[in-house]
């Protein structure tokens, strides 16, 4: 094959080991359909691709493996299906599903690769597939893209930073009582709109248990009085949406002037809110609010115009509103789940419709579908040329692997790339540097426990721990979710079941209560045919507190990274890490979830 020869030729006789190894690649978006052909052109020996979207039409400018008819279509089926004519040795295999899937994917399915691509899109899942390649001690090659930064990062356990080593930006949050109150930019009342008025209508719960607003978040007591009402009636109107017996028109009506009209009186009489800015009007939305109320069930329509996506008018607003809620509506009553999502028309439109009528009353400029989308769903928009690079960057950095037979000479010739913002250069390129001492990720000593949890107590696994790794005296059991299980004051749990705690995939955190053993993290594989708790053989450093007495610089065994981009530029830590973490929201980003890690304080489970 030519590609065969072209292989032979860059690396000589002793070629690269790409046709015995066995990868996988997670994420089979823009840069995963550009990172699949590249593996393939290296003549990996099996390629197995991973992704748990479908298809949607705003990928088709960038997902250069899919087609109109594709929509709606598997991404990783799809991709997979799309390469058969490329004239490849790889073998090739497709999942659909969420790469956190536990029972889909336990940790055997990931001990089956030599390496791990990743091609995601949100956080959770990325930091979730950096913590099984440090279980496993498996090298992950990390990509990303926003508009035209992106970054390839090169990830050997241990050796070199991880993903959680750098601290990651989180989506900007905004003051309660500027979205529920003040709002003055569109970002505001799209967020309204997704974030309050929609999953209090829409999303799932009992409409009996939705939570008041706290008073502290308010600028006065008038203002909290107001979304507080503004919280229980729209509990009497999420009542209605799931009521078959309400007329089209009743309830359209009922919902517009409790959000559109009472809840806007309620607050144009704070006086307070509006000594500094423009008090709202009903103004913009002229005639329409009584066209609304004089078109009967009759005239009602729930099929969408394509000409109305544009919102820009408020008849094509009005229109988009009266489909949108009404679609849910029966959505809702059918008994599904509703649950915001940039790809579903009807959530989107929803949110679109809403949070422009609020803009208009509000006398903020209105977005079309296009800006709304990528606001609520927290896009950069993405680009096709700059997916391209990161994933050629990407296969590239994985040479080293396949051509190193040791990983000090893998991790020496590695290095991160980014994107510059120099006008003569696309990218530059830094060393990787020593894993962050404080990583709550990679800094904590790993293993995997195999037990039955159907057959032994919780008393088994505290008593082994004990004799296993020589605590003096007791240890802490906890999750990494923080739910404490066990400790020296709370011994009611010792008798009950494992399988009342956890399940296949949980991760423990065990402390020695008298802290001269540093924390260490257990992830849990249910071995049904085992009669006994295996154990990992770890060597268990001293505690932090004890490696800390006497010195306090932590950072001494940390490299200076160094720019190598043809010049003699420098570039220090702090700089690496600012660079690093500022280009991690990835292209056609699908979550707006907050990533934060477990939360110290311990929650007592019985």
């Amino acid at each position: 094959m030519a590609i065969d020869s072209y292989i032979q030729r860059m690396f000589g006789d002793d070629s690269p080991t790409f046709g015995t190894s066995k990868v996988l690649l997670v994420g089979a978006g823009g840069i995963g359909c550009e990172l699949l052909k590249d593996l393939i052109m290296m003549n990996i020996g099996e390629i197995h691709v991973l992704d748990l979207d479908t298809i949607d039409l705003s990928n088709l400018n960038r997902q250069f493996l899919f087609r109109h008819k594709d929509i709606k279509q598997s991404k990783s089926k799809t991709a997979i299906k799309a390469v058969e004519f490329f004239n490849y040795k790889s073998k090739l295999f497709s999942y659909h599903g969420s790469v956190m899937d536990k029972i889909m994917f336990p940790l055997s399915f990931f001990q089956q690769f030599n390496v791990i691509y990743n091609a995601l899109d949100n956080l959770e899942a990325r930091f979730y597939v950096n913590r099984i390649s440090l279980y496993l001690n498996i090298p992950l090659y990390e990509s990303g893209t926003t508009g035209l930064k992106g970054q390839v990062q090169p990830i050997y356990p241990y050796l070199t930073e991880c993903f959680n080593c750098i601290p990651k930006e989180t989506p900007k949050t905004f003051p309660v009582c500027t979205i529920r109150s003040t709002p003055s930019k569109p970002v505001h009342c799209i967020t309204w709109a997704k974030d309050f008025l929609f999953s209090q209508l829409f999303g799932e719960g009992d409409p009996n248990d939705i939570p008041s607003p706290d008073v502290s978040e308010f600028t006065n007591e008038e203002e909290a009085k107001a979304s507080a009402n503004e919280v229980n009636e729209l509990s009497d109107l999420r009542k209605l949406v799931d009521d078959s017996k309400f007329s089209d028109f009743d309830f359209l009506i009922k919902i517009f002037n409790k959000i559109f009209i009472n809840d806007i009186e309620r607050l144009i009489k704070i006086d307070d809110l509006w000594k500094s800015r423009e008090k709202p009007s009903f103004l913009p939305l002229g005639d329409y609010l009584n066209l609304l109320k004089s078109t009967g069930d009759s005239k009602i329509d729930r099929v969408y115009n394509s000409k109305d996506l544009d919102q820009s008018s408020i008849e094509s607003i009005f229109k988009i509103y009266i489909a949108s809620t009404l679609r849910l509506s029966d959505r809702l009553r059918n008994g599904e789940k509703l649950e915001f999502d940039k790809d579903d028309i009807d959530t989107l439109n929803y949110v679109m419709s809403t949070s422009n009528l609020r803009s208009l009353i509000f006398g903020i400029q209105t977005k079309s579908e296009f800006d709304v989308k990528q606001i609520a769903g927290n896009i950069i928009p993405a680009v096709a040329t700059m997916n391209a690079i990161m994933a050629g960057f990407s296969a590239l950095s994985s040479v080293n692997y396949y051509i190193e037979k040791d990983n000090i000479e893998r991790v020496s010739k590695s290095k991160m790339i980014f994107d510059s913002s120099a006008s003569d250069k696309v990218v530059n390129s830094s060393k990787l540097v020593k894993p962050n001492p404080s990583c709550s990720a990679c800094s904590v000593v790993k293993g995997i426990v195999k037990l039955n949890l159907s057959n032994l107590k919780l008393s088994d696994l505290r008593d082994k721990l004990l004799s296993k790794y020589n605590y003096d005296d007791d240890v802490e059991i906890m999750t990494l979710d923080s739910r404490l299980l066990y400790d020296y004051d709370i011994e009611e749990n010792l008798e009950k079941k494992l399988s009342d705690f956890l399940n296949d995939g949980t991760v423990l955190l065990i402390n020695d209560s008298d802290e001269k053993l540093d924390i260490i993290e257990l992830y849990v594989v249910n071995d049904s045919s085992s009669t006994e708790i295996v154990l990992p053989e770890l060597s268990i450093p001293p505690s932090k507190k004890l490696r800390n007495q006497g010195t306090n610089d932590d950072d001494d065994d940390i490299e200076d990274g160094v720019v190598e981009n043809g010049d003699s530029d420098t570039l220090n830590k702090d700089e690496s890490s600012t660079v690093a973490s500022s280009t991690i929201v990835l292209e056609d980003n699908d979550d707006d979830l907050i990533i934060e890690e477990p939360n110290p304080k311990r929650r007592k489970i019985n």
